[in-house]
């Protein structure tokens, strides 16, 4: 190809400004389309992300009591308040820290996860769990059984750090708060009851409540509803390490009995549980359900938007083409005259190709700027009053997808119609055309 076949093809290209301009501005019509279809899908995908993608992504895990201490001689008993483990619970003892920090009351108090009774385990380990890339957060909690020996209450008492995201979806939420203020790191000796158990009780914000003779201010109440820990009693951390150390043999050390934890996902939901059982070598586990439909859901929407996104492209692509190929059938006379005055058929198609490439690029490169420009500019989550940019959709690699699909199916269109015609003689295009 030569200066020549270029210059012939931009003065052609000129001299039909008309018939260019209508090429060019169908592929720009058809890139921005497609991008801003594409857009939509996409935006779809991360709306319904946010709806549904976080659902039921969390859970709690413990190591179980080690076995039933009721079946416990009393020397045995005695010794284990000391920290010497019976025979029969050595085989169960793999991360335990707590055997010789059994409650003095323990008929009627210890480490409970809701109705079960658990061993203690390091925050160290809890650390192990966090760095496990199948979770989003991890957090360490207290959950103790108080009984209150003056009128024989029984109560459970959490003690979390409520600034992390595992204690929001496992336990208790600022949104759950319905009179009064929620837990601040910065102010402890504070707690917010349960809503039921301040009813029964009759307690209300502001007043004293006494836990291991320790009197707490109630800063508010909560109604914690359908999550995997149900504490009658909510407070921090070092505030609840301080009241059970009060009702045990042997103060706890940077310990928890409970792990609270959060997946990324629903569709990676499953896989979080099963690295957490495989490292702290436990199936207790306490989760939702309502992963298992969101996963589903998530996966069959995912696999019908690229679908239906491939198909529009294709469509969008044949489009493109049949606009360049009825731009190269309209001059089949003009090429057959070509043809006889003695121009070769490697000259005419290297004419078409430039032709075709120059307005399949610039068309394309103006449908990418406009179909960005509509992205950008209409507030899509406005209209539909959802938290989440139309512009964190705009994809650089899909558009460069489309723009690149939209050019190569312009220069294959061109070239059928010319492979046709070098199939037959230039007399024959002249007494069709």
């Amino acid at each position: 190809m030569n200066d020549d076949v270029i210059v012939c093809a931009l003065r052609e290209l000129r001299q039909n400004w008309r018939r260019t301009l209508a090429v060019i501005s169908g592929y720009a019509v058809t890139v921005a389309l497609v991008i801003v279809l594409a857009a939509v899908f996409l935006y779809s995908r991360v709306v319904q992300d946010i709806m549904i993608g976080g659902t039921g992504t969390y859970f709690v895990t413990w190591l179980p009591a080690c076995g039933d201490i009721s079946s416990l001689t009393e020397e045995e008993l005695a010794g284990l308040a000391k920290g010497i483990i019976p025979a029969k619970c050595q085989e169960q003892c793999e991360n335990c820290t707590g055997c010789n920090k059994k409650p003095y009351d323990i008929l009627n108090e210890g480490f409970v996860v809701n109705t079960n009774t658990t061993r203690l385990l390091t925050t160290e380990l809890a650390e192990k769990v966090a760095a496990l890339d199948s979770l989003k957060n991890v957090s360490p909690c207290l959950m103790f059984r108080f009984r209150d020996p003056t009128n024989n209450l029984i109560f459970t008492v959490a003690g979390v750090n409520p600034q992390d995201y595992a204690v929001e979806r496992n336990c208790v939420a600022v949104s759950d708060l319905v009179e009064g203020s929620f837990l601040d790191a910065a102010q402890p000796g504070k707690i917010v009851v349960e809503s039921g158990f301040a009813i029964n009780n009759g307690l209300k914000p502001g007043m004293k409540f006494s836990v291991a003779e320790e009197e707490f201010e109630i800063a508010g109440l909560v109604k914690t509803g359908v999550r995997p820990l149900n504490p009658d009693i909510m407070m921090l951390f070092a505030d609840a390490e301080r009241v059970i150390n009060k009702r045990i043999h042997n103060p706890l050390e940077k310990e928890a009995n409970i792990i609270l934890a959060v997946s990324h996902d629903a569709t990676h939901h499953r896989k979080a549980m099963e690295d957490v059982k495989k490292l702290l070598k436990t199936d207790s586990l306490l989760t939702t359900g309502c992963y298992w439909p969101a996963s589903e859901a998530l996966g069959l929407s995912g696999r019908m938007v690229w679908g239906f996104m491939l198909i529009v492209m294709l469509g969008s692509v044949m489009f493109a083409a049949k606009i360049q190929w009825s731009a190269v059938v309209e001059r089949y006379r003009n090429l057959a005259i070509l043809r006889a005055i003695g121009w070769s058929n490697r000259v005419i198609v290297w004419q078409l190709l430039c032709e075709s490439l120059f307005q399949s690029v610039v068309g394309s490169l103006v449908g990418v700027l406009i179909g960005a420009g509509l992205i950008i500019t209409l507030p899509v989550n406005s209209l539909l009053g959802v938290d989440a940019a139309m512009t964190g959709v705009l994809n650089p690699a899909l558009a460069a997808v489309i723009f690149v699909f939209a050019v190569l199916a312009g220069l294959l269109a061109s070239l059928f119609p010319v492979l046709r015609m070098h199939a037959r003689l230039p007399l024959d295009d002249l007494r069709r055309f």
